[in-house]
Protein backbone atom coordinates (compact mmCIF):
# COMPACT_ATOMS: atom_id res chain seq x y z
CA UNK A 1 0.00 0.00 0.00
CA UNK A 2 1.72 3.30 -1.12
CA UNK A 3 1.39 6.68 0.81
CA UNK A 4 -0.87 9.17 -0.36
CA UNK A 5 -0.12 12.79 -0.69
CA UNK A 6 -2.62 14.84 -0.53
CA UNK A 7 -3.28 18.12 -1.92
CA UNK A 8 -5.38 21.03 -2.35
CA UNK A 9 -4.91 24.77 -2.81
CA UNK A 10 -4.64 26.44 0.93
CA UNK A 11 -8.00 28.09 1.81
CA UNK A 12 -10.39 27.48 4.72
CA UNK A 13 -12.58 24.39 5.66
CA UNK A 14 -15.69 25.28 6.36
CA UNK A 15 -19.42 23.88 5.80
CA UNK A 16 -19.16 24.43 2.10
CA UNK A 17 -16.30 21.97 1.47
CA UNK A 18 -18.01 18.26 1.49
CA UNK A 19 -16.44 15.49 2.48
CA UNK A 20 -17.90 12.75 0.26
CA UNK A 21 -18.33 9.05 2.73
CA UNK A 22 -20.92 7.34 0.49
CA UNK A 23 -18.59 5.23 -2.02
CA UNK A 24 -16.22 4.70 1.03
CA UNK A 25 -18.83 3.36 3.16
CA UNK A 26 -20.05 1.12 0.97
CA UNK A 27 -16.98 -0.61 0.88
CA UNK A 28 -16.46 -0.33 4.93
CA UNK A 29 -19.57 -2.04 4.73
CA UNK A 30 -18.58 -4.91 2.48
CA UNK A 31 -15.49 -5.29 4.33
CA UNK A 32 -16.68 -5.50 8.17
CA UNK A 33 -18.93 -8.81 6.36
CA UNK A 34 -15.94 -10.03 4.79
CA UNK A 35 -14.36 -9.48 8.11
CA UNK A 36 -17.15 -11.05 10.35
CA UNK A 37 -17.99 -14.17 8.14
CA UNK A 38 -13.77 -15.12 8.67
CA UNK A 39 -14.43 -14.68 12.47
CA UNK A 40 -13.38 -18.13 14.02
CA UNK A 41 -16.24 -18.85 17.12
CA UNK A 42 -13.24 -17.78 19.86
CA UNK A 43 -12.90 -14.37 18.32
CA UNK A 44 -16.25 -13.18 18.86
CA UNK A 45 -15.62 -13.63 22.63
CA UNK A 46 -12.27 -11.65 22.30
CA UNK A 47 -11.59 -8.30 24.59
CA UNK A 48 -12.29 -5.25 22.51
CA UNK A 49 -10.13 -1.34 23.36
CA UNK A 50 -13.61 -0.80 25.58
CA UNK A 51 -12.98 -2.28 28.73
CA UNK A 52 -16.71 -3.11 28.77
CA UNK A 53 -17.01 -4.43 25.41
CA UNK A 54 -16.48 -7.90 23.53
CA UNK A 55 -16.00 -7.97 20.00
CA UNK A 56 -19.63 -9.25 19.68
CA UNK A 57 -20.69 -6.58 21.73
CA UNK A 58 -18.93 -3.74 19.11
CA UNK A 59 -20.76 -6.01 16.26
CA UNK A 60 -23.70 -5.51 17.88
CA UNK A 61 -23.38 -1.63 18.30
CA UNK A 62 -22.35 -1.25 14.56
CA UNK A 63 -25.97 -3.22 13.93
CA UNK A 64 -27.85 -0.26 16.53
CA UNK A 65 -26.50 2.47 14.70
CA UNK A 66 -27.81 1.24 11.37
CA UNK A 67 -31.09 0.20 12.89
CA UNK A 68 -31.00 3.50 14.35
CA UNK A 69 -30.57 5.65 11.38
CA UNK A 70 -33.07 3.27 9.05
CA UNK A 71 -35.89 3.84 11.66
CA UNK A 72 -35.04 7.58 11.37
CA UNK A 73 -34.80 8.42 7.74
CA UNK A 74 -36.48 5.25 6.25
CA UNK A 75 -39.13 5.35 8.48
CA UNK A 76 -39.85 8.71 10.57
CA UNK A 77 -39.75 7.10 13.92
CA UNK A 78 -38.01 8.68 16.65
CA UNK A 79 -38.14 7.85 20.42
CA UNK A 80 -39.09 10.63 22.50
CA UNK A 81 -36.17 12.04 25.04
CA UNK A 82 -37.33 15.25 26.50
CA UNK A 83 -35.66 18.13 25.53
CA UNK A 84 -31.85 17.84 25.81
CA UNK A 85 -29.59 21.14 26.32
CA UNK A 86 -26.23 19.64 27.64
CA UNK A 87 -23.54 17.49 25.84
CA UNK A 88 -22.78 15.50 28.48
CA UNK A 89 -26.70 14.31 29.20
CA UNK A 90 -26.94 13.62 25.61
CA UNK A 91 -23.44 11.67 25.78
CA UNK A 92 -25.14 9.89 28.86
CA UNK A 93 -28.65 9.07 26.92
CA UNK A 94 -26.34 7.90 24.03
CA UNK A 95 -24.11 5.62 26.10
CA UNK A 96 -27.40 4.05 28.36
CA UNK A 97 -28.99 3.00 24.91
CA UNK A 98 -25.59 1.61 23.92
CA UNK A 99 -25.61 -0.95 26.78
CA UNK A 100 -29.37 -1.69 26.71
CA UNK A 101 -28.95 -3.10 22.44
CA UNK A 102 -25.74 -4.49 23.38
CA UNK A 103 -26.91 -6.71 26.49
CA UNK A 104 -30.10 -7.26 24.92
CA UNK A 105 -28.14 -8.65 21.71
CA UNK A 106 -25.64 -11.10 23.79
CA UNK A 107 -28.78 -13.58 23.38
CA UNK A 108 -28.77 -13.19 19.59
CA UNK A 109 -26.56 -15.58 17.89
CA UNK A 110 -23.32 -13.87 15.35
CA UNK A 111 -24.87 -15.51 12.68
CA UNK A 112 -28.41 -13.47 12.95
CA UNK A 113 -26.01 -10.60 13.66
CA UNK A 114 -24.30 -10.75 10.19
CA UNK A 115 -27.75 -11.44 8.36
CA UNK A 116 -29.34 -8.48 10.30
CA UNK A 117 -25.65 -5.88 9.40
CA UNK A 118 -26.22 -7.41 5.87
CA UNK A 119 -29.86 -6.09 5.41
CA UNK A 120 -29.81 -2.57 7.04
CA UNK A 121 -26.43 -1.38 6.15
CA UNK A 122 -27.19 -1.31 2.75
CA UNK A 123 -30.73 -0.01 4.01
CA UNK A 124 -28.86 2.46 5.71
CA UNK A 125 -26.60 3.68 2.90
CA UNK A 126 -30.17 4.18 0.43
CA UNK A 127 -31.44 6.39 3.00
CA UNK A 128 -28.41 8.79 2.98
CA UNK A 129 -28.33 8.57 -0.76
CA UNK A 130 -31.84 10.16 -0.60
CA UNK A 131 -31.15 12.85 1.60
CA UNK A 132 -30.16 16.93 0.16
CA UNK A 133 -26.48 17.11 1.31
CA UNK A 134 -26.87 20.61 2.66
CA UNK A 135 -30.05 20.27 4.38
CA UNK A 136 -30.39 20.82 7.93
CA UNK A 137 -29.26 17.19 10.09
CA UNK A 138 -28.47 16.05 13.58
CA UNK A 139 -25.92 17.96 14.87
CA UNK A 140 -21.94 16.88 15.36
CA UNK A 141 -21.60 17.77 18.72
CA UNK A 142 -18.37 17.29 19.35
CA UNK A 143 -17.96 19.80 16.49
CA UNK A 144 -20.11 22.41 18.23
CA UNK A 145 -23.03 21.79 15.97
CA UNK A 146 -26.67 21.17 16.79
CA UNK A 147 -27.46 21.30 13.94
CA UNK A 148 -25.58 20.26 10.65
CA UNK A 149 -25.53 19.50 6.77
CA UNK A 150 -27.02 15.95 5.95
CA UNK A 151 -23.65 15.64 4.50
CA UNK A 152 -21.34 16.13 7.88
CA UNK A 153 -23.87 13.89 9.79
CA UNK A 154 -23.26 11.11 7.30
CA UNK A 155 -19.60 11.56 7.26
CA UNK A 156 -19.63 11.88 11.01
CA UNK A 157 -21.26 8.11 10.70
CA UNK A 158 -19.11 7.11 8.38
CA UNK A 159 -16.16 7.45 11.02
CA UNK A 160 -18.05 5.46 13.33
CA UNK A 161 -18.26 2.44 11.03
CA UNK A 162 -15.01 2.79 10.11
CA UNK A 163 -13.36 3.47 13.38
CA UNK A 164 -15.24 0.43 15.07
CA UNK A 165 -14.13 -1.62 12.59
CA UNK A 166 -10.52 -0.66 13.09
CA UNK A 167 -10.95 -1.84 16.97
CA UNK A 168 -12.50 -5.10 15.94
CA UNK A 169 -9.78 -5.95 13.21
CA UNK A 170 -7.39 -4.78 16.40
CA UNK A 171 -9.24 -7.58 18.86
CA UNK A 172 -8.72 -10.20 16.35
CA UNK A 173 -5.42 -8.93 15.09
CA UNK A 174 -6.73 -8.29 11.21
CA UNK A 175 -4.75 -6.21 8.69
CA UNK A 176 -6.14 -2.25 9.46
CA UNK A 177 -8.54 -0.46 7.02
CA UNK A 178 -5.70 1.73 5.70
CA UNK A 179 -6.17 2.64 2.33
CA UNK A 180 -6.13 5.93 2.02
CA UNK A 181 -9.07 6.22 0.10
CA UNK A 182 -11.05 4.92 3.39
CA UNK A 183 -8.81 6.39 6.13
CA UNK A 184 -9.04 10.26 4.56
CA UNK A 185 -12.19 10.61 5.02
CA UNK A 186 -11.97 9.61 8.23
CA UNK A 187 -9.44 12.56 9.33
CA UNK A 188 -10.86 15.07 7.64
CA UNK A 189 -13.93 14.34 9.29
CA UNK A 190 -12.66 14.62 12.58
CA UNK A 191 -10.42 17.50 11.69
CA UNK A 192 -13.81 19.58 11.79
CA UNK A 193 -14.09 19.44 15.38
CA UNK A 194 -10.60 20.94 15.76
CA UNK A 195 -12.04 24.72 15.76
CA UNK A 196 -14.40 23.53 18.25
CA UNK A 197 -11.45 21.72 20.37
CA UNK A 198 -9.54 25.15 20.40
CA UNK A 199 -12.48 26.94 21.68
CA UNK A 200 -11.59 27.93 25.32
CA UNK A 201 -7.68 28.09 24.08
CA UNK A 202 -7.03 32.31 24.48
CA UNK A 203 -4.33 33.64 21.62
CA UNK A 204 -3.54 36.87 19.89
CA UNK A 205 -5.51 37.15 16.41
CA UNK A 206 -3.82 36.09 13.92
CA UNK A 207 -2.02 33.13 15.60
CA UNK A 208 -2.08 29.81 13.53
CA UNK A 209 -1.48 26.38 14.65
CA UNK A 210 -0.28 24.09 11.88
CA UNK A 211 -1.69 20.16 11.95
CA UNK A 212 0.43 17.51 9.66
CA UNK A 213 -0.97 13.72 9.69
CA UNK A 214 1.45 11.42 8.13
CA UNK A 215 1.78 7.83 7.73
CA UNK A 216 -0.62 5.74 5.29
CA UNK A 217 -1.78 9.32 3.98
CA UNK A 218 -0.23 12.95 4.76
CA UNK A 219 -3.45 15.31 5.27
CA UNK A 220 -2.43 19.14 6.17
CA UNK A 221 -4.51 22.03 8.27
CA UNK A 222 -4.12 25.36 9.99
CA UNK A 223 -6.12 26.33 12.82
CA UNK A 224 -6.49 30.51 12.69
CA UNK A 225 -7.20 32.68 15.30
CA UNK A 226 -9.38 35.43 13.92
CA UNK A 227 -11.89 37.53 15.70
CA UNK A 228 -11.23 35.76 19.35
CA UNK A 229 -12.53 32.60 17.06
CA UNK A 230 -10.87 29.34 15.31
CA UNK A 231 -11.53 28.46 12.04
CA UNK A 232 -9.76 25.71 9.88
CA UNK A 233 -8.25 25.99 6.89
CA UNK A 234 -6.32 23.69 4.83
CA UNK A 235 -2.58 23.65 4.32
CA UNK A 236 0.48 24.51 6.48
CA UNK A 237 2.66 27.61 6.85
CA UNK A 238 6.23 27.42 7.18
CA UNK A 239 6.29 29.89 9.91
CA UNK A 240 3.32 29.11 12.27
CA UNK A 241 2.97 30.07 15.47
CA UNK A 242 2.63 25.99 16.33
CA UNK A 243 3.49 22.94 14.68
CA UNK A 244 1.86 19.49 15.77
CA UNK A 245 2.72 16.33 13.46
CA UNK A 246 1.20 13.11 14.26
CA UNK A 247 1.17 9.62 12.42
CA UNK A 248 -2.44 8.64 11.51
CA UNK A 249 -2.15 5.64 13.06
CA UNK A 250 -1.73 7.81 16.28
CA UNK A 251 -4.05 10.42 15.47
CA UNK A 252 -7.53 8.30 14.96
CA UNK A 253 -6.91 6.60 17.80
CA UNK A 254 -6.10 9.59 20.13
CA UNK A 255 -9.76 11.67 19.00
CA UNK A 256 -11.65 8.25 19.63
CA UNK A 257 -10.04 7.53 23.22
CA UNK A 258 -8.04 4.63 21.92
CA UNK A 259 -5.25 6.48 23.20
CA UNK A 260 -4.57 8.44 26.13
CA UNK A 261 -3.48 12.65 25.70
CA UNK A 262 -0.02 11.08 27.65
CA UNK A 263 0.69 8.58 25.61
CA UNK A 264 -0.04 10.78 22.51
CA UNK A 265 2.89 12.99 23.33
CA UNK A 266 5.54 10.82 23.42
CA UNK A 267 4.58 10.07 19.86
CA UNK A 268 3.90 13.51 18.33
CA UNK A 269 6.31 15.91 16.90
CA UNK A 270 6.26 19.74 19.02
CA UNK A 271 7.79 22.81 17.46
CA UNK A 272 6.55 26.82 18.68
CA UNK A 273 4.18 27.09 21.53
CA UNK A 274 3.97 23.66 22.59
CA UNK A 275 1.40 24.31 24.96
CA UNK A 276 -0.92 24.71 21.92
CA UNK A 277 -0.89 20.90 21.41
CA UNK A 278 -3.18 20.36 24.81
CA UNK A 279 -6.94 21.33 22.90
CA UNK A 280 -5.50 18.93 20.50
CA UNK A 281 -4.65 15.84 22.39
CA UNK A 282 -7.93 16.58 24.49
CA UNK A 283 -10.08 16.92 21.50
CA UNK A 284 -12.88 13.59 21.48
CA UNK A 285 -14.22 13.20 18.46
CA UNK A 286 -16.93 10.77 19.64
CA UNK A 287 -19.95 10.61 21.68
CA UNK A 288 -18.20 9.35 24.62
Amino acid sequence: MGVAQVSRPDGPVDASVRIPVLAPLRTVNDALLHLLRGFEPQDWHRPTVHPDRTVKDLVTHLLQGSLNRVSMLRDGFRVATGPISRIEDLTALIQRNNREFMTAMRWVSPRIVIDLLAIYDGEMVAAFEALDPDAPGLGVAWAGEAVSPNWFDVAREYTEKWHHQQQLRDATSRPPLYDPALLTPVLETFARGLPFAFRSRDAKDGTRVAVTVTGPVTLQWTLRRMGKTWSLWSGTPENAEASISLPADLAWRLWTKGVTPDEARASMTLSGDETMAAPLTKFVAIMA
